[in-house]
């Protein structure tokens, strides 16, 4: 990235692709939006979901995007409900301690996840009621984001993989697989959180939004990226950067091995050998009464 070099085509991969992503994007948002209402309203009565699917306006410069939402209400949580998150919390932070070897970055997400789960049964015991943030409003600022976020995709996608060498068609399956796959998470997660707050109240709200809401989504495009470095790119060090690794190379077997000299073992070993004194004040001493190990007179 510091010896990149800025001609046009580097400028098209970065200026003009995502721009026209985005402004793609942009025109589909309307329909894109009612298909998400449409999927709402056919979740809703399976889901046993109370009240209805409603639409607000949100500002985006002269824009107003019309987002969709449920209006069902999340409860605060009953003494049950705080007793199975303590059961749950417990769990998580035992099998967080206990897993070892190659399951240690589910050990690390699970004490994550158990740190703020954590920190949502303290408050919700302490606290008093009503918690001024509902359900409603949560979903709704959740596809805000997400919206956000596909108009702002491909940029993220130009400064990241397109800077690399792949070819053309490569470029535009990265930002097209990201866009198409996020239209789809973000309805079915917002589906989900609902009917999990609603069932399981309040008290699983903050574990949802901190792990399951938009840094889900960041990671959709981390998955992504790392599928596609995978690809091979077109450019000239494509033969350089992706030959097999040279054999490491040993002692032939037909061979017997050489004799061991002294001054051969003072190459080999570490500063507290006598090749460490020949280097201090002392060593004319050392060579006088030693010559043998000093490796001559």
């Amino acid at each position: 990235m510091i010896g990149l070099e800025i001609s046009w085509s580097l400028v098209i991969d970065l200026v003009v692709l995502p721009l026209l992503f985005s402004t793609a994007m942009l025109a589909l948002l309307d329909p894109l939006l009612s298909a998400w209402r449409d999927f709402f309203v056919t979740l809703r009565e399976p889901l046993g979901l109370h009240g209805a699917v409603t639409t607000s306006v949100f500002e985006l410069g002269p824009m107003g995007i019309a987002i969709p939402s449920f209006t069902a209400q999340g409860y605060w949580p009953e003494p049950r409900d705080l007793q199975t998150g303590w059961l749950l919390t417990g769990i998580m932070t035992a099998v967080g301690w206990l897993l070892r070897g190659r399951a240690l970055p589910l050990a690390f997400l699970l004490r994550a996840v158990a740190i703020l789960q954590l920190s949502a049964q303290l408050w919700f015991t302490f606290a008093p009621p009503p918690l001024i943030y509902s359900l409603s409003e949560y979903i709704r600022g959740l596809l805000i984001c997400g919206v956000i976020l596909l108009l702002l995709a491909p940029f993220l996608v130009a400064f990241t993989f397109h800077i690399f060498d792949f070819l053309l068609w490569q470029k535009l399956m990265m930002a097209t697989l990201l866009l198409t796959h996020l239209a789809v998470l973000l309805p079915l997660q917002a589906a989900v959180q609902t009917w999990i707050i609603h069932r399981g109240s309040l008290l699983t709200l903050p574990v949802l939004f901190f792990v399951f809401g938009p840094l889900l989504d960041v990671f959709v495009y981390v998955a992504l990226y790392g599928w596609g470095m995978s690809w091979r790119s077109g450019g000239v060090l494509d033969s350089v950067d992706r030959r097999p690794p040279a054999p490491v190379l040993k002692y032939p077997t037909d061979r017997p091995r050489p004799t061991p000299t002294p001054r051969s073992t003072t190459v080999v070993t570490g500063p507290s050998s006598f090749s460490f004194l020949r280097a201090s004040p002392g060593s004319a001493v050392w060579r006088r009464l030693f010559p043998e190990r000093s490796g001559g007179a």
